[in-house]
């Protein structure tokens, strides 16, 4: 039994939701993964319930404190130890089968370590007063604790978890994925459905992880110095280059909207790969892989530099010019998802499909996703910019896309589920969180965007001014449908029964 699986065995509550099976041989699969989705449903927890101190602070006119607290902790839970770790959990389990790769040794361990303890830590320095955006806008931490607003020590908590959160995504997944394709000893019994790296669901793999590495080293270089200053490793004199705003900002918006872009990659190749095997007429063939692959390389090609759209009220540490780029290059990233479009709904178009609950969840997802790049592409045309993004359209616009994304997650980690824990889900109660996470998705996604097109401020704790709070009423409303349609899926994963039928049958599915 590995490490993983004993502690999963000893986790209250959310061990009962994931039980590795290790009748069939594939423990060495299963185990990380397991647990890495295991602890990112635990953060879901955790954010969800934040997500409700936020309005609770407006209905209740309880101290704004609390307001920006639980939006701080909300934003940080939901994009990094529950999005992100969801998706490596749900990936290697993937790509170990494809591959026939085990996925075990110190680079699973801690890629799930660095993760979890950097996310608590981040959690603890904001309970000791840290209040930044999920953006940390710099040098606003340490602007905060030299006006008394928060303790040195907790930027230092706060920039310790940060810094384990970042290597993480930036060096130790990339490293792991990279490992899994390239090295290692392939193992028939492992291999659960072999992919070559031409198949669309393989290829977004590397793309994605060879992007976290790329976009995110100069802020690797950037965090090391700081913390390293920080800790007084170094003299601060030698860190001031990287304490230059200008700087530290690129570095951080190179990495932090290159790590949604890789996330859209990953995700869409886990749709490619996913969606064939649903297919009514039994091809398991998407309509063009030649359309598919295209559309992962354009993806890639434009969204490298639209972070770019982000600096349009940066004048004039950026030159009007790069700012234009990055709006014509997010209108770019519209040719690449309009191609995932086309070879999504030709596919099912030529084939039929079984409505099944986990390729619904992934295709609600899809359409969320879709209805988030057009309210993204609005948000970084240079005019629309300047009235929206300090609204809660771009709030709309980032917890529209880390929702879409998870939901698509959750739609494969619906498929893979059987194999993992030798366990069924209800497709009924399947059925049902499909349905409530519809009406919840999208219905928060408009209020938000909605509550941004009349003004409504982001990170603001008084919606009852200029009659904001209807919006926040919606944003509530549709909110508790979306937790309730999550609820559901971990009641689904908790009562799951075990599968009767051979596994063999069910690991080649």
């Amino acid at each position: 039994m590995t490490i993983a699986t004993a502690i999963i065995q000893k986790t209250p509550i959310f061990g009962r939701m994931f039980p590795v099976d290790k009748s069939t041989g594939l423990e060495e699969i299963n185990a990380w993964p397991a647990l890495m989705i295991m602890a990112s449903f635990i953060w879901l927890a955790v954010a969800g319930l934040l997500g409700f101190v936020m309005p609770a602070t407006q209905i209740f006119d309880l101290n704004t404190d609390h307001y920006y607290t639980g939006l701080t902790l909300h934003g940080a839970a939901l994009a990094f130890p529950f999005s992100f770790q969801l998706m490596v959990g749900v990936g290697l389990h993937r790509s170990g089968g494809c591959v026939g790769k085990a996925i075990t040794g110190w680079l699973p361990a801690m890629t799930f370590i660095t993760m979890n303890l950097g996310a608590a830590l981040l959690t603890v320095a904001v309970l000791m007063g840290l209040k930044v955006s999920l953006i940390v806008m710099y040098p606003l931490p340490l602007v905060g604790a030299q006006m008394g607003v928060w303790s040195m020590n907790s930027v230092i908590v706060g920039f310790t978890g940060i810094y384990l959160v970042l290597a993480c995504m930036i060096l130790l997944y990339p490293m792991l994925v990279l490992k899994m394709m390239f090295f290692g000893k392939k193992r028939p019994e492992l291999v659960l459905s072999a992919r070559t790296l031409n198949d669309p669901g393989m290829l977004g793999m590397i793309l994605a992880a060879l992007v976290l590495l790329v976009a995110g080293t100069p802020l690797v270089i950037v965090g090391t110095t700081v913390v390293g200053a920080l800790y007084g490793i170094i003299p601060m004199s030698m860190a001031s280059w990287a304490t230059e705003p200008v700087v530290f900002q690129y570095a951080f918006f190179i990495f932090a909207h290159n790590l949604m872009e890789a996330m859209a990659i990953m995700v869409t190749s886990a749709l490619y790969a996913t969606l064939p095997l649903y297919l009514a007429d039994g091809t398991r063939k998407l309509f063009s892989d030649k359309l598919a692959n295209l559309a992962l390389w354009i993806l890639l090609v434009t969204s490298v530099t639209s972070f770019l759209h982000h600096f349009i009220t940066l004048y004039p540490n950026q030159p009007s010019m790069l700012s234009y780029w990055g709006n014509i290059m997010s209108w770019g990233t519209g040719i690449g998802a309009a191609l995932s479009i086309f070879t999504i709904f030709a596919t099912i178009w030529q084939h039929g499909l079984r409505p099944e609950p986990g390729i619904m969840a992934a295709l609600i997802g899809w359409v969320l996703y879709i209805l988030d790049g057009a309210s993204a592409m609005v948000t970084s045309n240079i005019a629309w910019a300047y009235q929206l993004h300090g609204t809660m359209w771009q709030s709309g616009h980032t917890m529209t896309v880390i929702v879409a994304m998870s939901m698509m997650w959750m739609g494969v980690l619906y498929h893979h589920y059987p194999v993992m824990t030798g366990r069924k889900l209800d497709p009924v109660l399947g059925t049902w969180f499909v349905r409530l996470f519809t009406i919840g998705g999208i219905g928060a996604a408009l209020s938000m965007l909605a509550a941004g097109s009349a003004g409504m401020p982001r990170r603001f704790a008084a919606w009852n001014q200029e009659g904001w709070m209807f919006y926040g009423d919606l944003i509530v409303f549709f909110g508790l449908i979306l937790g309730a349609s999550f609820a559901l899926f971990v009641y689904n994963m908790m009562k799951s029964r075990e599968i009767s039928a051979p596994m063999g049958e069910m690991a080649t599915a």
